[in-house]
């Protein structure tokens, strides 16, 4: 079943504090995630707070203060673009995003809900010059939502056009050409990711059960993936990186498997969502905290099902986390009722170690959304009226 985000999502009142430090601890016994690596001494979670770093070594993990995060995180903020009344729809370029405009044409009554009007505009971030912009019409008729999920080298495009909010019509586009070839399945989850740059992992999912595991070839030819994993009834999310699947399923549990593997290998139990990084060598989850599923954590693990260092995140909720397309950023949005507690949007800089806030004090109302090179990044929240309002950041370059 397709994202579907609320046009006009109730605000959210949050007047709180960030958190300067992050403790750097482990879960306490029968709490958080619990990593199931290949290896029986492998995947044990360490009380050190330091991670090693991508090309080797020992990082210091640290959250550092908003007004010192240019000089100590080599996360440095160059300018942010708002944009009121917008939501970001598709990045075109690195400097061209299509928004989706909503206008509030009439408000709310005793009786009667508020009358919103939508449109299509095109930004030039460059000097934020706007444009109206149509989407592009899909094939056969119109689609309830498009989404487009570019290959590792950006030569194809997977792109699911949804009829209602149960099924989609799948195509592979050609970037060069831009001819589409629609792919012969039925499909009912979102669910999938690019294998290889030739290879697209498709979840079908069914109207009974988890449905069949495609992988759909730049020509549009699908073949089914076996499967030897029956405790897996429903598939809540899959994706693929770097020659590896990585889902979760019913009873929270993030398991991974390899291109001609067929029985599955279970990483991490306790996982409320995660996002593998575009490098295939990390993979962010955020896990719940406490046996009754209060609280998350962000954690990061090695494709090895290996914790890397402490908690890099921790709240109430961590509804979104997004990699930057080189795998050195991640953000990911908290909310915490606690006023002591982390609230925002923070990113890690993988380099670095470090965590600092970008957007404090907000509570994203749709995904997190970087542009092609990692430059720039997308939140799109709550404003007045309930009208959504998007800031695109733009860092500096370290």
């Amino acid at each position: 079943m397709p994202y579907m985000p609320s046009k006009h999502a109730a605000k959210l009142a949050i007047l709180l504090v960030l958190a300067v430090e992050l403790t750097a601890c482990r879960s306490h016994s029968g709490s958080g995630a619990v990593p199931v690596p290949p290896g029986a001494a492998a995947g044990q979670t360490g009380e050190a707070a330091t991670s090693p770093a991508p090309g080797g070594g020992d990082r210091k993990l640290t959250v550092v203060r908003e007004t010192d995060a240019p000089k100590s995180s080599g996360i440095a903020i160059d300018r942010i673009h708002r944009m009121e009344g917008a939501a970001v729809d598709a990045w075109l370029s690195d400097d061209v995003v299509r928004i989706m405009t909503t206008k509030l044409e009439k408000p709310a009554t005793a009786t009667e809900e508020p009358k919103f009007s939508y449109g299509y505009e095109t930004v030039d971030l460059t000097d934020d010059t706007r444009q109206p912009a149509k989407l592009p019409a899909p094939n056969g008729g119109t689609a309830a939502l498009v989404k487009e999920t570019p290959s590792p080298d950006g030569k194809h495009v997977f792109v699911q056009q949804w009829q209602d909010k149960y099924t989609a019509r799948n195509f592979v586009r050609d970037t060069a050409t831009g001819s589409m070839t629609e792919i012969d399945a039925d499909n009912y989850l979102e669910s999938g990711g690019w294998l290889d740059a030739d290879t697209f992992v498709l979840a079908t999912g069914t109207k009974e059960g988890r449905g069949d595991v495609l992988a759909v070839k730049t020509d549009g030819t699908a073949t089914k993936l076996a499967l030897d994993d029956a405790e897996t009834e429903t598939f809540v999310r899959l994706t693929a990186s770097h020659g590896r699947i990585y889902y979760t399923d019913q009873l929270q549990n993030l398991k991974t498997l390899a291109s001609g593997e067929s029985r599955p290998t279970r990483l991490a139990t306790g996982v409320l969502d995660f996002e593998a990084a575009p490098d295939g060598a990390t993979i962010a989850v955020s896990a719940a905290i406490g046996r009754d599923g209060a609280g998350a954590q962000l954690l990061l693990y090695g494709a090895d099902g290996r914790t890397q260092g402490a908690a890099i995140g921790k709240g109430d909720l961590i509804p979104y986390i997004s990699w930057s397309a080189d795998a050195g950023k991640l953000a990911f949005a908290v909310y915490t009722e606690d006023r002591s507690g982390m609230n925002g949007v923070y990113l890690f800089d993988a380099a670095s170690g470090t965590v600092a806030p970008v957007v404090p004090n907000v509570f994203p109302q749709y995904p997190l959304s970087w542009n092609p090179s990692g430059a720039r990044l997308g939140v799109t929240s709550a404003g007045k009226d309930d009208l959504p309002v998007t800031e695109i950041i733009d860092f500096k370059n370290p």
